[in-house]
Formats: structure tokens, C-alpha cells, sequence
């Protein structure tokens, strides 16, 4: 027996601002189509930023019952849909019976806000007869994981994530942990986000979006970024079940790194070093050097100090290897679930060994030195890693190995 078990990842369910499922996530960034667009859901008049990547047309009702979806906040109506895309997609059965073996790891910024404003404002207006009850169990983060988990009868490991925009791909990697040490044989992971008025409130105050609603990564005119939504959940599985129910692997995951950096609340690490170790960390857990990996998909956001971070980051663990580089955060936004749609875009896309345009670069950046281009381009073979840097310091890498197109 192998030391740790091997991670396939054999399913993908998402949505995303442009559209339902995967096919319309890779098709739009194939043709560098943004999805940032004006905010229509709630009111922007007093804020500084207008626009976002927004779902448009998403309506829960067409894959889940009117009357189950009143006891489901926003953020779990994302993720329960994004479940059933998954289930289909990766051809899972369930007899009803639930599985002990199959547990779901969820990242969000999020889950929770839309529940809590609501039944804080109730409160706070009509006294505790006024709120409603049935909003109560909606108001914690983890509630869109629990409902997955209730619906589909999952008894394995129930975690959420609140990691800022590192959310997502900290859950992946937790549950990669988790197959690789043979706790469990399945793990269903990835992210979550709608935009909540008070939420996208609140940090336009703080400052950080880019003064024109453009987002444009490793750009010499960046200036902030935007935000989006989403969500993408993947499954990961135990290699050798995988081969024996003849599934579909998409890729395998070889190498994660975790660390953390010292940073001030609400801003970007003070330095590279966390962002440099959880990449090495990732090259050396899959057993590569870093020539063996053909592309870097970045965290860049269009923010003048976590783009230049990243990039240093890049240039010290590739050296004079001049690694090709994309980000795709100028297309669908920052959240917390960017870094698992990341992911899964990367896998479609290095599949047939092509790196998606960076939507938003234009003019480069010597502060921002790395191999980034605003057109798509092919790569030298199908291994990757993936990157993703929290504000407050948290940094995961992961270095996966597409398969075959």
C-alpha cells in the first residue's frame, strides 16, 4: 500500500456569471469574455463600486422545489444546485441509505449574511416576535454545507472554511488531507459566495475595489479589484475506488502547501515569504522540482500590493524559469469561491494544454514580472499550481496534473 492514498478529482459541478455548469465557465474564458457587470440585486448609490461579477438568470426553482428552498438562504440555494450538477456530472449514485465514506468540505466568504442581516433587522424593528424563527438556522456559515450534507445523506467530515478569499481552496486541501490518510474514500469540496448588500457595504468603505470596476491582474494600471460570485464544488476521490466504479477523472491532485504570512487586519501579507513557502511546500509534496510545472494559476486580483507580492513570490520559486502565468480574477471576481472556480477551469483548460488569457492585462508591470499574457496560450504539458492568497495572511497552493484531453 502507497503511503497516502492518490486523489483523483472526478467531478464538477458549477455556477458561475456566466451561466450553469462548466461548459459555460470554459467556452467565456476561452473567448476572454468578462462577466463583470453592473449590480442590479440591491441598491449601490451610496458606494464608491457598482459593479461585480453577478449571476445572472439563476433561479434555484428549476432543480430544487419552491417549498424546500423557503428554509434555504442564499448561499445554501448556490451550493444545494451546485450538488445536484455534481451528482450528475461525476455520475454518483445514492440508494438512500446515506454514506459513511463521503463527506464535504465548503469555503465561503459569505454563507450566513444574507440570514443574519435579515433576522437582526426583524429583531431590531419588531422585538423578538418579530423574527423569524425559521431564518434562525441559516444564520451560521456552515449551514450550506449541513443542508448538502442532510440532502444527500453524506455522514463523513462536515467542515466550512472561512478563510477570506483563501476559503475555497483551504477546504480542497483539507479534504485532499483527509483522502490521502484514507479517513474517508470521497470528499466533495470547493466554494460558495453570493454578494450580500451589507457584505459589498462594508468593504467598499475599507477600499479596496478598483476606483473604475475594473479588475486588471499583474496590470502596471491596477487599481483594486472586483468582487463576484459563484460557486464550484469538485470531487475528490480515492484514486483506486475511482478506477473501480470506471469514473471520469478530470485530474489528480498531487501536491497542496499551507502557510501563513504576518499581516494587518483586512490587507495583504507584509511580504512573499508565506506566499514563496506554500508554494515550495506544494512543488515538494507532489515530488517535482519546479521545472516539472507548465503553468501558474495566480491569485492576483488587480491589487497593486498582493500582484506585485505574488509575482515576487513567482520569480522566487521558478527563478529565470519564466513559468507561464494567468489569472482569471479579472474575469469572474474575487470571493471565496474563486479559488476552487480556479481550479476547475485550470483542469478543463490544461486538459488540452492551454493557459486561458488573463482578461483585464494589458500593460505590463516591472513590479509585476512574470510571464503573464493577455491572450491564451499553449503549455509545455498538463501540470499546474494553483494559488491563492487571503487577506490576513493565509496561503494554500496546489499542484494538480490534468488529464488528458
Amino acid at each position: 500500500m502507497d503511503e497516502h492514498a492518490r486523489v483523483a478529482i472526478t467531478g464538477i459541478g458549477c455556477i458561475s456569471a456566466y451561466g450553469i455548469g462548466h461548459a459555460a465557465l470554459i467556452d467565456a474564458l476561452g473567448n476572454r469574455r468578462s462577466a463583470v457587470r453592473p449590480i442590479t440585486a440591491f441598491d449601490t448609490s451610496r458606494c464608491r463600486s457598482h459593479r461585480a461579477a453577478t449571476l445572472e438568470d439563476f433561479d434555484p426553482t428549476a432543480f430544487i422545489p419552491p417549498l424546500k428552498l423557503r428554509r434555504v438562504d442564499a448561499v445554501g440555494r448556490l451550493a444545494l444546485v451546485c450538488m445536484r450538477l455534481l451528482v450528475e456530472d461525476a455520475s454518483l449514485a445514492f440508494d438512500g441509505r446515506g454514506r459513511d465514506d463521503l463527506g464535504m468540505a465548503l469555503g465561503t466568504m459569505t454563507a450566513g449574511m444574507d440570514s443574519t442581516a435579515e433576522y437582526l433587522e426583524n429583531l431590531t424593528a419588531h422585538g423578538p416576535t418579530g423574527a423569524p424563527a425559521v431564518l434562525f438556522s441559516n444564520t451560521v456559515a456552515n449551514a450550506a454545507a449541513s443542508l448538502c450534507a442532510i440532502e444527500y445523506g453524506l455522514r463523513g467530515p462536515n467542515v466550512t472554511f472561512n478563510q477570506r478569499e483563501a476559503s475555497s481552496l483551504a477546504a480542497v486541501a483539507f479534504a485532499a488531507g483527509l483522502i490521502r490518510d484514507r479517513r474517508v474514500t470521497a470528499m466533495i469540496s470547493g466554494g460558495a459566495d453570493r454578494l450580500e448588500p451589507h457584505f459589498f457595504e462594508i468593504q467598499d468603505r475599507f477600499g479596496p475595489f478598483s476606483r473604475d470596476d475594473v479588475s486588471r491582474p499583474f496590470d502596471l494600471q491596477r487599481n483594486g479589484f472586483v468582487l463576484g460570485e459563484g460557486a464550484v464544488i469538485l470531487l475528490l476521490e480515492n484514486l483506486e475506488a475511482a478506477a473501480a466504479r470506471d469514473a471520469r477523472v478530470y485530474g489528480e491532485l498531487l501536491g497542496i502547501g499551507a502557510a501563513s504570512s504576518r499581516a494587518e487586519l483586512n490587507r495583504w501579507p507584509a511580504d512573499s515569504s508565506g506566499t514563496v513557502r506554500a508554494m515550495q511546500m506544494a512543488i515538494d509534496d507532489a515530488a517535482l522540482s519546479p521545472k516539472d510545472v507548465d503553468a501558474v494559476f495566480a491569485s492576483a486580483n488587480g491589487a497593486r500590493a498582493l500582484d506585485a507580492l505574488e509575482a515576487a513570490a513567482i520569480r522566487t520559486v521558478f527563478g529565470p524559469q519564466r513559468v507561464p502565468v494567468a489569472s482569471l480574477k479579472g474575469a469572474i471576481g474575487e470571493s471565496g469561491a474563486a479559488g476552487a472556480m480556479t481550479l476547475a477551469a485550470a483542469l478543463l483548460s490544461m486538459a488540452d494544454t492551454a493557459v486561458p488569457a488573463t482578461v483585464g492585462f494589458a500593460a505590463p508591470d516591472p513590479d509585476c514580472d512574470v510571464d503573464v499574457s493577455a491572450d491564451a496560450r499553449a503549455a509545455a504539458g498538463r501540470t499546474f499550481l494553483v494559488n491563492t492568497v487571503g487577506s490576513g495572511g493565509t496561503n494554500y497552493a496546489l499542484v494538480v496534473r490534468a488529464a488528458g484531453g
